[in-house]
């Protein structure tokens, strides 16, 4: 087999196109009528005329694409020996995976386990994509076939002429289980398809969720990524038309996570509210959501180019049509390998060129889907119902145990912004294009709202939100302050994590623990109200007040207030900076035995003056 794989894709170009043509046969307007059977009549006859009446022009010419030369250049590439740096950086990577294990009891994801009506948990396909770092990939698949959850891995093989096999590859059940390792399947793609390869790959998988990584970066939050997706973006809300529910969840590093609010938009005159994420560091995403990604990409009126559908993670996110959860931390990169083995290090590739170039092209083409005159030539695969709320779980702990959770966020949201008044020209659509477009005399009066076709360029868009006054952060500050990994990333206080504003009432903090635990003392290093925290019964308190809540493990009792079982230990460590150790009293059920907690928080009883500030939690001296 040694076919491009992509042609094998179906594309509905003509179908949308003959939709077009019968509606119009059956229009009012002779005019419409008469000049519709004449494009009927003419397309029909135009497949004999090619195949038959001009044989002389089906002359075979041999010409080499420069997708056929990549192809050929992959085949024959052999890579350099590593340096002492990337042999030291694979040793390194080596201790990190074997000291993560999963805190996920593997029994729970048993094939009859998984299939109970009463389960929590789902069972999860990975996809993983190949083209020349082996050893990155060796390392990936090392890594996540620890946790009982990833029950198969589909690895897409993107490198023609080199055959992958199981024999290639050494999978091992979770450590310390009875439970098998994952299944291992291995697609060798007859030619390089790039990132379409996920989507293709997830659309086979045995499960309904995909967990995506790409071989050059090791995700050694698994279980945090894990729980946040059970949580927000498994399967709940944000259906509706042409959507059966379910978000994406990834990991990205804190200049990316600001980089990609950004690149968030909203027109609720026509139902768009998308945001982006890249896939490669770590996501789950439904399954259903890659298999509509494959309809949306034949229903669309306007297709892809190849060149987009090799790059096509640059507009599954925007095209899903709802905000993806993203959480930053210090991810962990995989350069263990010489040579030239990614294709943004190339010389000439400019890779940002590429990103926003796409970004704006997705984003246009989703908006003018939206705008379609015709309901029926707006298909089910592109979802307009409103997504839900943004999650208030934000990063994971250094440990990969639990994760940090607040509603203090500094980002506002995509309808802060307003935008100019006059209408862009819109390019020229040639041909049936024309047909598929509302004419302008029908366009929405502009009114303010976003319009993709009034941005020449990504950047002007970061522009606008980076000029809303007061409430952007900026780039220096929201790396070393404002990313919420900083509170849970396991270095006390050399970092700490701030708060964009003073809290207000009802703002909250806290964690959500992997695995649920007995606490009864939590200690706390931040700024100096959080000495204030009180027990629910203490009414006196004033506004700089904080009241601890927490979830049983179970979940049967929702947000209990807890009692202290004496006042706050303090201790001053710096001008603005104490340790604070709370002592609670015991949560008992009915036969005086101590209650696992699942999730905890201190939520503020009103405005406070000042930022808050967060550098380390610790629960019975578990330091996080």
């Amino acid at each position: 087999m040694d076919q491009d794989l992509l042609g094998s894709i179906p594309t509905s170009k003509a179908l949308v196109v003959l939709d077009a043509i019968l509606a119009a046969l059956t229009s009012q307007s002779a005019f419409k009528r008469r000049s519709s059977f004449a494009i009927l009549v003419l397309t029909l006859y135009l497949p004999y005329f090619v195949l038959f009446a001009r044989p002389s022009s089906r002359s075979h010419i041999t010409t080499l694409s420069k997708f056929d030369l990549e192809d050929a250049a992959a085949a024959a590439y052999e890579p350099l020996p590593p340096t002492a740096d990337q042999n030291r950086v694979y040793l390194r990577l080596l201790d990190i995976i074997e000291s993560r294990e999963s805190a996920f009891t593997p029994a729970i994801f048993q094939e009859r386990a998984l299939a109970s009506d009463s389960t929590r948990v789902v069972g999860v396909t990975a996809v993983l994509l190949h083209w020349k770092r082996r050893k990155g990939l060796q390392l990936v698949i090392q890594h996540i076939s620890r946790y009982p959850f990833i029950r198969e891995i589909i690895i897409w093989n993107n490198r023609p002429g080199v055959h992958l096999s199981a024999k290639d590859f050494n999978l091992l059940s979770p450590p310390g289980s009875a439970l098998g390792p994952p299944r291992l399947r291995i697609v060798n793609s007859p030619s390089n398809v790039h990132d379409a390869g996920k989507h293709l790959a997830c659309s086979m998988a045995s499960y309904k969720h995909c967990y995506f990584n790409d071989d050059d970066w090791l995700n050694i939050y698994m279980d945090s990524l894990y729980v946040k997706y059970l949580e927000c973006c498994a399967g709940g809300g944000g259906a509706g038309r042409g959507g059966s529910g379910g978000r994406i969840a990834s990991n990205t590093m804190p200049i990316i996570h600001l980089e990609h609010r950004r690149w968030r938009f909203e027109n609720p005159d026509i139902d768009l509210h998308t945001g982006f994420t890249w896939l490669g560091t770590g996501s789950f995403a439904p399954r259903h959501l890659s298999a509509r990604f494959l309809n949306q990409q034949s229903a669309a009126p306007e297709l892809l180019k190849r060149e987009q559908t090799l790059v096509s993670d640059m507009f599954f996110a925007l095209w899903a049509n709802s905000y993806p959860e993203q959480m930053p931390n210090d991810l962990v990169p995989i350069d263990v390998e010489g040579g030239e083995v990614g294709w943004s290090r190339g010389a000439d590739v400019d890779q940002w060129s590429v990103v926003y170039g796409n970004i704006l092209d997705a984003i246009r083409k989703l908006y003018d889907i939206l705008l379609l005159e015709s309901a029926s030539l707006c298909p089910d695969p592109f979802p307009v119902a409103e997504p839900p709320a943004e999650s208030h779980t934000r990063a994971p702990c250094a440990n990969d145990g639990c994760l940090f959770t607040t509603s203090l966020s500094p980002f506002p949201p995509p309808s802060a912004l307003v935008f100019p008044t006059e209408q862009a020209p819109r390019p020229k659509q040639w041909g049936f294009g024309r047909l598929l477009k509302k004419p302008p005399s029908i366009l929405p009066e502009a009114d303010g709202k976003f319009d993709p076709w009034k941005v020449t360029h990504m950047k002007e868009y970061e522009q606008q939100w980076s000029a809303i006054p007061g409430s952007w952060p900026t780039d220096e500050w929201w790396n070393l302050r404002g990313s919420w990994h900083l509170a849970v990333d396991g270095k006390g206080s050399l970092t700490c994590w701030e708060s964009f504003r003073p809290p207000d009432q009802h703002d909250h903090f806290g964690l959500t623990l992997v695995a649920p635990r007995i606490v009864r003392e939590i200690k706390l290093v931040g700024s100096l109200d959080l000495e204030n925290v009180v027990a629910w019964e203490n009414t006196r308190a004033g506004a700089e007040a904080w009241e601890l809540l927490t979830v049983r493990e179970d979940g049967s009792a929702g947000w209990e207030t807890r009692r202290l079982q004496t006042l706050p230990g303090v201790r001053l460590l710096g001008p603005a900076q104490i340790e604070v150790t709370l002592s609670l009293e015991r949560l008992v059920d009915f036969y005086g035995k101590d209650i696992p907690i699942r999730k905890l928080k201190f939520v503020s009883r009103g405005k406070k003056r000042v930022r808050l500030t967060l550098c380390s939690f610790e629960l019975d001296g578990w330091k996080i």
